[in-house]
């Protein structure tokens, strides 16, 4: 194995772990009524007068209707699921989904960076050794970079691919292959990090890259393939990196 020119990164609990948050009872919880409540002064028409619990009750019944598509490797623009839902209660908004999205996004869990992320990510710069995201999302590309350019100071991706932007999630080859053509690069000189064997590393795998799986304490792990490696942490791949001459 040689050292890698490219290493590609899964985002959700490779990059960035999204953490509940505590109400006033001290209760951990994982919900998108703040979210929905910070909506609510940019309704300007809302004839039924939908409250806040209304809104988030339909926005998950919504979700779970279209969460089908992602049992055929298929994604749907949150923006889309957020329209279908003020439209079906014919509540309209004085900003644009886009913004609407944002604003989703913002407030409906903590999202902070995986441990050891930084310090991987300075020695691949030092190594000459690029880096991208591909991941599966249901909200768009450029919030996903936003908040990994504020998480993770002094580091841009070279590209970071949001499988709401395109419509299809890994494993599908496809996903894989825009990110091997965006960087140029043979697929053979690509790593892929990411937390799920049957994920991220068969979809990479399929497209001709090396698969990384890196166990996060947040999955459980039973079979790996045994020709898949694997990383407890990132000090590990460090020094799998360091060691290849």
């Amino acid at each position: 194995m040689k050292r890698p020119k490219m290493i590609i990164f899964d985002a959700g609990k490779t990059l960035i772990n999204y953490l509940p948050k505590i109400d006033d009872k001290g209760m951990l919880y994982l919900s998108t009524i703040d979210a929905i409540e910070k909506l609510m002064p940019y309704i300007t028409s809302n004839p039924d007068h939908y409250d806040a619990q209304d809104i988030n009750r339909l926005t998950n019944e919504i979700f779970e209707e279209y969460s089908r598509c992602r049992k055929s490797y298929f994604e749907i623009n949150n923006q889309v699921i957020l329209k279908t839902v003020f439209d079906l209660l014919n509540i309209k908004l004085s900003i644009p989904f886009s913004q609407v999205e944002k604003i989703i996004w913002n407030h409906s869990a903590n999202i902070v960076a995986v441990e050891g992320v930084l310090e991987l990510l300075d020695t691949l710069k030092c190594l000459g050794i690029r880096s991208a995201v591909i991941s599966n999302l249901d909200f768009s590309g450029y919030l996903l970079e936003e908040k990994l350019n504020e998480l993770l100071p002094n580091h841009e991706f070279e590209f970071v691919i949001a499988s709401s932007d395109y419509g299809i999630r890994k494993p599908q080859k496809l996903i894989f292959e825009i990110g091997i053509v965006k960087s140029g690069l043979a697929a053979e000189d690509i790593w892929y990090v990411g937390d799920k064997p049957a994920v991220d590393g068969s979809g990479s795998k399929s497209a001709g890259m090396i698969p990384i799986i890196f166990k996060s304490k947040r999955n459980q792990y039973n079979d790996i393939p045994k020709d898949m490696i694997t990383i407890d942490d990132y000090k590990e791949l460090i020094d799998i990196i360091k060691n290849i001459g």
